[in-house]
């Protein structure tokens, strides 16, 4: 939809043959041999971690042509779990009056550029100043999958709230899984990632007038990858954040919610500036960077212990999940020695061992 940038609808049976050329840095193998799964560390992740309760809250819902009837539901549950919603605002892009708003919602109208993530990028930027305690960003699209794949991996309003007691993100799909190889997990490794392009994209919805979105844009993007774009588009201060870190987590399907304090640690400039550059087109390549981008933004830098158990696993290196961390693939120990050439700027090879056991 116009308003929402459509997820790469394809790529679900791409996964899985995108592990076989999956990829193990050897240097972060942990003390000891052992490949410990995602789900025990991040369950060490959580252990001591502070729970806040549920606060006041602000839904920001981008609108093309879905029906929001299922809007309503969602702030009732929420209610009922305890977080009071304050404030509900539909920013319509395609030119059509919403159906099924809540009552009492704000309704914004803006040209059609950008889709889901300039409407994001636009609140955050202009809201900087009055956020409440947690915002809940969602597409039209949100819960209109019907039989598609990507609805299995659906969480709902609750199940993000109740993930942003303990965390400060929480993304609206769970990972996909990704074949017999192990599934896909949140986490990504940088250093394969920011090497994300999407240059070979079929244009499901291509550019329109409907809205006022240009018709003679081009989806790809003039910067050469996501980590190019990022580099142009972001204060130094906050792109050298990010560049630090070893693994950034990746929310993939446009809804997510954040608390106040992770949004407040970009500045309402950058903020800005990702808005002023998502606004090329209706359907761009910098939008895939954005999807990419929103978890590492609205998350705190891991300690780097925890980043490098992750990197013990796996990476994908192919779009469209470029640098995903597989999350069940077994354990590893330096039994058993196989010759792995990976291909560098300074083209060296490593050999390292291990064994797989499944």
């Amino acid at each position: 939809a116009c308003g929402s940038k459509a997820s790469e609808d394809s790529t679900m049976s791409m996964c899985s043959k995108n592990m076989e050329s999956a990829i193990r840095p050897s240097s972060t193998l942990p003390r000891g041999g052992t490949c410990r799964p995602v789900a025990a560390i991040e369950a060490g992740m959580l252990a001591g971690a502070e729970i806040v309760p549920g606060s006041d809250a602000e839904i920001v819902a981008s609108h093309c042509t879905k029906d929001l009837s299922w809007l309503q539901p969602s702030i009732d549950s929420l209610e009922n779990l305890g977080t009071k919603v304050v404030g509900v605002h539909i920013y319509s892009k395609c030119g059509l009056a919403p159906i099924g708003a809540p009552a009492g919602a704000h309704l914004h109208t803006l040209p059609n550029l950008g889709r889901n993530d300039q409407v994001y990028a636009e609140y955050l930027a202009t809201r900087h100043h009055s956020l409440p305690g947690q915002v809940f960003f969602l597409k039209d699209s949100s819960f209109h999958y019907g039989g598609h794949d990507f609805k299995k991996y659906e969480r709902s309003a609750v199940q993000m709230a109740q993930e942003l007691r303990t965390r400060g993100f929480s993304c609206g799909r769970a990972p996909p899984h990704c074949g017999p190889a192990g599934n896909g997990s949140q986490w990504h490794e940088r250093a394969v990632l920011e090497a994300f392009v999407l240059r070979n994209y079929k244009e499901k919805h291509t550019q329109r007038l409907r809205g006022g979105a240009p018709v003679n844009a081009t989806f790809n993007s003039p910067t050469q990858s996501i980590g190019a774009w990022l580099a142009s588009v972001l204060s130094q201060p906050t792109y050298s954040e990010l560049r630090a870190r070893e693994v950034w987590p990746v929310c993939y399907g446009g809804s997510f919610a954040a608390r106040r304090e992770q949004i407040l640690r970009v500045s309402a400039a950058d903020w800005a500036a990702l808005a002023k550059s998502l606004s090329r087109a209706d359907n761009l390549e910098e939008g895939h960077y954005m999807e990419r981008s929103w978890a590492a933004l609205l998350s705190p830098p891991l300690p780097t212990n925890v980043a490098r158990q992750l990197l013990c696993h796996p990476a994908v290196k192919k779009a469209p999940y470029s640098g995903m961390l597989l999350a069940t693939v077994g354990h590893h120990t330096h039994k058993h020695t196989q010759t792995h050439t990976h291909k560098h700027t300074h083209k060296h090879t490593h050999t390292h061992t291990h064994t797989h056991t499944h």
